[in-house]
């Protein structure tokens, strides 16, 4: 079995916490009117933006809780989640999360490196939160982490379906190994210290169980108590921006020059 394959600790014991991270954030709400439906307005009262700041750099990371779709299908029972290092970036995240039975959950991460969000939102497809076309990109690279709650309330995670080939006429051979391996162990393992953070508030404030597979409710996420909804849209701003950091380290470097907030957002927080 590869490594990756097999179930670890998700929490690394010497980095700091989503809480201690969050006393230096702050979160704002806004309307998303650079995205809202001028066919059906009433679709726009849940589109919404939030942003992270700080008070020492001048980034500020924008997540949106979207729907995501795929040759005209939805990803059924995930809540997505895209992320912006800067505004108007080329280079974004795309998160997806999904419980799978109690106490467990998927992590799938999507990056976009060749693309901006313009470039695959599509605001006038009849949802309340703005649908993303993943078809329409240039190239996704992913990695998929399950995160679960052991019997002792320690948190395990693993790493499957890691491919960043999509990329690979931009670099050579042995690069596209290298950049598998970083994000396969070091992305993924910081990813998955994060969002073990968040796996109470997913698993806690869902549903009862009815005997069917969970489903995490559309309008759950931005229902949430404030400081539910800053732990939830911090996990994702930093894992996207440390996905978005690993391609454009490697990879995108010099072609756009987008993936650096996202370097100097995570370089600032670890």
């Amino acid at each position: 079995m590869n490594y990756s394959n097999e179930t670890k600790p998700a929490k690394i014991l010497n980095l700091r916490s989503l809480k201690e991270i969050n006393e230096s954030l702050y979160l704002t709400r806004s309307s998303d009117t650079a995205y809202f439906s001028t066919k059906k307005p009433e679709n726009n009262s849940d589109r919404s933006v939030f942003n992270l700041t700080t008070s020492n750099i001048n980034i500020q990371p924008a997540i949106r809780q979207v729907i995501c779709t795929n040759k005209g299908k939805r990803y059924n029972n995930y809540q997505s989640f895209v992320v912006e290092p800067k505004d108007k970036s080329t280079g974004i995240a795309v998160i997806m999360i999904k419980l799978e039975e109690h106490q467990t959950f998927f992590c799938n991460v999507r990056i976009l490196p060749l693309n901006t969000l313009s470039d695959i939102a599509e605001p006038e497809i009849d949802t309340k939160l703005l649908t993303l076309n993943l078809e329409k990109s240039k190239c996704v690279l992913k990695t998929d982490i399950t995160i679960t709650a052991s019997n002792t309330g320690e948190a395990l995670y693993s790493v499957h379906d890691v491919d960043v080939n999509a990329i690979s006429d931009l670099v050579t051979p042995g690069e596209i190994v290298e950049l598998k391996r970083e994000l396969e162990f070091q992305g993924s393992k910081l990813i998955a210290h994060y969002f073990q953070e968040i796996l109470d508030i997913i698993v806690n404030e869902s549903p009862a169980n009815t005997g069917k597979l969970p489903v995490i409710p559309d309008e759950y996420i931005l229902n949430l108590p404030n400081d539910q909804i800053k732990q939830i849209m911090a996990a994702n701003a930093i894992s996207g921006c440390i996905a978005i950091e690993i391609i454009g380290s490697n990879v995108i470097r010099d072609l756009n020059r987008d993936w650096t907030a996202a370097g100097a957002f995570i370089g600032y927080l670890l």
